[in-house]
C-alpha cells in the first residue's frame, strides 16, 4: 500500500506505536533478523517516512504529512507515465504503416511481413499479447523468457488467460527456477524431444518466428498472412499433444537458491519457485551470509562460485 513491501509497512507501524527506539530494540521486538530490518528501514528512509537521529533512534513525521507526500509524488509520476504511454500508444500504428510501406516498396514481391530487431523483441511481444486475445502457444527451445520482463503477460495469466509452452528436456534441471516461476503464474508445460525452431502464436491472429527457421539468438519476424499462422498453430498442437507434461518439482536447497539468485531472479520469483514465503527466502539468503562471513548478495554469490570451483 505504501509502496515498501508489506516489512516496510510493518515496520512502519511499529514506530509509529512505539517512537523513540533504535532499530536494534525494533528488530528484537518483531523477531526480524538484522538483513529483513536493514531492507525494510531502507524503503521506508527512501519514501522520507521515517529517519534515524544521531542516537539511533527511528523516529517518523504525522503520518497525515508524509504519506499526502508520498501520494502526490506518486500522482503526478503516475499522471506523466499515463501521459506517455497514450501518446505511445497513439503512434503505434502510424509507426506500423510507415514500416510496411518501406517493406512493400523494397521488396514488393515478397509477402507482407515486419521483421522485428532482437532487441525490441520484448516490447513487441508485449504489444501483441496485448491486442490478441485466445491462448498463447509458445515453442521455446534454449533458455525460457524471463516472466520479469512480461509484465502485460503475467497480469493477463493472472486473469485467466491460457498460455502453454514446449521446453526441451534440458529445461527442466538447467532454468527449473524460471519453469517454476511461469508455472507458477499459471503456464501449461509439456516437454518434448525436439523443437523445430522458436514460434510463438498469439490466438488464431498473429505469430512470431525466427527469420531463418531453426535459428537462435537473431531476429524475428511478425506474420499475420491467416494461412502462415493457421500452419503454426497446427504445428504446435501436434507437438503439444505428443509431448509430456513438466515434472518441475520446487528445489529448496540452498545450492538451487543461490543458482536462482544467480539467474537475476527476484526474491519474490524465488519464493514462489521454492514454494516458501518470502520472509523464509530471505532469511536464508541472510543465513547463507553469516555462514560465509560476507556482508553483501554480491559476495556471497563470489564465495559460493569460488568454492564449487574448489569442489
Amino acid at each position: 500500500m505504501l509502496g515498501v513491501g508489506p516489512q516496510g509497512e510493518e515496520l512502519y507501524r511499529h514506530v509509529l506505536r512505539a517512537p523513540g527506539l533504535t532499530l536494534a530494540t525494533h528488530v528484537s521486538q518483531l523477531g526480524w533478523t538484522d538483513y529483513e530490518a536493514e531492507h525494510a528501514i531502507e524503503q521506508l528512509r527512501a519514501r522520507r517516512l521515517v529517519r534515524v537521529t544521531g542516537l539511533g533512534e527511528v523516529v517518523a513525521d504525522h503520518p497525515r504529512a508524509a504519506l499526502e507526500r508520498v501520494v502526490s509524488a506518486e500522482e503526478a509520476r503516475l499522471a506523466t507515465r499515463r501521459q506517455d504511454l497514450a501518446r505511445v500508444r497513439d503512434a503505434i500504428d502510424a509507426f506500423v504503416t510507415d514500416h510496411r510501406a518501406g517493406q512493400e516498396s523494397q521488396a514488393s514481391d515478397q509477402p507482407l511481413r515486419e521483421r522485428v530487431d532482437q532487441a525490441v523483441f520484448g516490447s513487441v511481444y508485449e504489444h501483441l499479447v496485448a491486442s490478441t486475445v485466445g491462448v498463447i502457444r509458445r515453442a521455446k527451445p534454449g533458455a525460457p523468457l524471463a516472466a520479469g520482463d512480461f509484465p502485460t503477460v503475467r497480469q493477463q495469466l493472472s486473469a485467466g488467460r491460457e498460455q502453454r509452452t514446449l521446453y526441451l528436456p534440458d529445461a527442466l534441471q538447467q532454468y527449473a527456477g524460471a519453469l517454476a516461476e511461469w508455472a507458477s503464474l499459471g503456464e501449461q508445460q509439456r516437454v518434448v524431444g525436439e523443437l523445430p525452431s522458436e514460434f510463438y502464436v498469439f490466438g488464431e491472429e498473429v505469430a512470431i518466428g525466427s527469420t531463418e527457421w531453426g535459428q537462435q539468438g537473431g531476429d524475428y519476424v511478425v506474420l499475420r498472412d491467416p494461412m502462415v499462422v493457421a500452419a503454426f498453430i497446427a504445428l504446435f498442437d501436434r507437438l503439444w499433444a505428443a509431448a509430456a507434461p513438466a515434472e518441475t518439482r520446487p528445489d529448496t536447497t540452498s545450492g538451487a537458491l543461490v543458482d536462482w539468485m544467480q539467474q537475476g531472479l527476484t526474491d519474490e520469483a524465488i519464493a514462489r519457485a521454492m514454494g516458501v514465503s518470502l520472509r523464509t527466502v530471505r532469511r536464508r539468503i541472510a543465513g547463507l551470509m553469516t555462514e560465509h562471513g560476507v556482508t553483501t548478495r554480491f559476495q556471497l554469490a563470489l564465495r559460493i562460485a569460488e568454492r564449487r570451483q574448489k569442489s
